[in-house]
């Protein structure tokens, strides 16, 4: 009998670097794998959505520039005036599109583009350092503390970066410059000691 085999995005593109881990290393790259993201749109002056989104995925749907918001389940990132990256489970994606289409009126739209991206989490000490030598966007903690995300080019390619409050950084990226974005951070990152977290 077949069975079928769950394979990440970067499941080949990490392989190699796995094994290079010094003790020191001042950035650390992981793949949150397995994630859904929805892509959802609406107006966000309307009472009805908002409490709509709210209810359903029981976390604050941002409407200020460059900020998301996180409950137990989801992540809600703004990309734009009335748009939001919503990040869930996998497995759950399906039900939070059925809901999210269930519970809001009007005009509004869910799209499930989670075959498209993937998300690097970068840590460490110098995780601060790497994003800013990868990229024209000012990520100083004065302008882009805990709580902010921003849509920019990251070395060349299109990100999605969010700052976690565990200091941490997700990069959410086209899948299609998966690989490339994990060889340039591991090129950028080797003078501060790079690792790979399984």
């Amino acid at each position: 009998m077949f069975e079928a085999r769950r394979e990440t995005v970067l499941q080949y593109a990490l392989a190699d670097l796995v094994d290079k881990k010094p003790a020191d290393a001042g950035v650390i790259l992981r793949e949150d794998a397995f994630i859904g993201h929805l892509n959802l749109r609406g107006n966000p002056d309307d009472a009805a959505f908002r409490a709509g989104v709210e209810a359903t995925l029981k976390a604050h749907l941002p409407v200020k520039p460059g900020y998301w918001s996180a409950a137990v389940g989801a992540s809600v990132y703004w990309l734009g005036p009335n748009e939001w990256l919503v990040l869930v489970a996998a497995d759950a994606a399906a039900d939070v599109q059925h809901n999210l289409r269930q519970t809001l009126a009007g005009h509004f739209s869910v799209v499930d583009v989670s075959g498209g991206q993937t998300i690097i989490n970068l840590s460490g000490d110098d995780a601060g350092l790497l994003l800013k030598k990868s990229s024209t966007y000012d990520f100083h903690p004065l302008s882009f503390a805990q709580g902010r995300c921003v849509q920019t080019t990251f070395a060349k390619a299109m990100a999605l970066i969010a700052s976690r409050k565990d200091g941490s950084y997700d990069l959410v990226i086209r899948r299609s410059f998966a690989d490339y974005v994990v060889q340039w951070i591991a090129i950028a990152a080797a003078e501060y000691g790079f690792a790979v977290e399984p």
